[in-house]
């Protein structure tokens, strides 16, 4: 059963609102999906005694309460989607054992953690929600088929842990409609992968992922084919003349995912070098955004 009506609310309102459904079913929990701990909070003054857990992606937030011994989950990812982002929370909770197969949860979303507004959601806890895989937190619908993304968001995770002279390793991804990613790129050195045959260049095989992950270390792209036969590295994508907008601190390689993805039906994902995460873009905006050191540590690969 959802609660969400389209319309916006303070955090007070919508911790006033978690408590009442909280209060008409009886749940065995309320988890609380939190930025900045205080969703969390106002719902917990509220609850007079139940049992409130509190979930968030921020390593601050989790460090804060950890330090004040509330029950706290880290998210491994923030997602652009809100029902994705509920079903990521429940997933996590299940997966540390704060929650069994067959629980009755509300799971309240605060204003902050997602587009797309407010979420309370009360469910059931599905047994096989621990088994969430990388790819099944996005939504895409350009044709980008759901092993390969989950594949290329392994890769990335795996390229997010490794630092080289004491600096996190960037990277870029271009997934998906390859021709039209192709058109106006140019490789910045000798294409590496060119005389390999097909079968050493298949992102699904995972032998391929440490050849690749060495690759990683040169400047531009990967270019990637639907089918997850990688065509390049060291290849630079065009950003200009595309108008794209990236959150503040963000630099020239999520600009160029931005773009890449605006001109063509492609996704990108693109690896920080300042912060290793990891961030998925589509349609020119961001959809999920993951810490790499969590997210190998709470999801499969698919």
């Amino acid at each position: 059963m959802e609660r969400h009506d389209g319309v916006s609310r303070t955090n007070a309102e919508l911790a006033r609102l978690t408590v009442q459904v909280a209060q008409a079913i009886s749940p065995d929990a309320v988890v609380c999906g939190t930025e900045t701990g205080s969703f969390y909070r106002l719902v917990k003054e509220l609850s007079e005694g139940r049992r409130v857990l509190a979930a968030t992606p921020s390593a601050e937030t989790y460090d804060a309460f950890t330090r004040d011994g509330i029950d706290v989950l880290r998210l491994s990812a923030r997602v652009a989607d809100k029902y994705r982002q509920a079903r990521h929370v429940v997933s996590v909770a299940l997966s540390a054992g704060r929650l069994t197969a067959g629980a009755l949860v509300v799971v309240a979303l605060g204003q902050s953690l997602c587009e797309g507004g407010d979420l309370i959601l009360v469910t059931s806890v599905d047994p096989d929600a621990e088994e969430i895989a990388l790819g099944e937190l996005v939504r895409l619908t350009n044709g980008i088929r759901p092993n390969v993304l989950e594949a290329a968001l392994y890769l990335a995770c795996r390229i997010g842990t490794v630092a080289r002279g004491g600096q996190h390793m960037g990277a870029l991804l271009a997934i998906g409609d390859s021709d039209a990613v192709l058109e106006g790129s140019r490789q910045l050195v000798l294409n590496p992968l060119q005389g390999h045959g097909e079968t050493e260049r298949m992102l699904l095989a995972t032998e391929t992922h440490e050849m690749l992950v060495e690759l990683a270390k040169l400047d531009g792209a990967f270019v990637i084919r639907d089918d997850g036969l990688v065509l390049s590295a060291g290849t630079f994508l065009a950003a200009s003349g595309v108008d794209v907008e990236v959150p503040r601190g963000l630099g020239a390689r999520h600009v160029a995912a931005a773009a890449v993805t605006t001109r063509t039906r492609a996704c990108a994902v693109a690896i920080s070098s300042t912060d290793s995460f990891v961030r998925v873009f589509s349609g020119g905006r961001i959809v999920l955004e993951m810490d790499p050191q969590v997210a190998l540590t709470h999801l499969r690969r698919g």
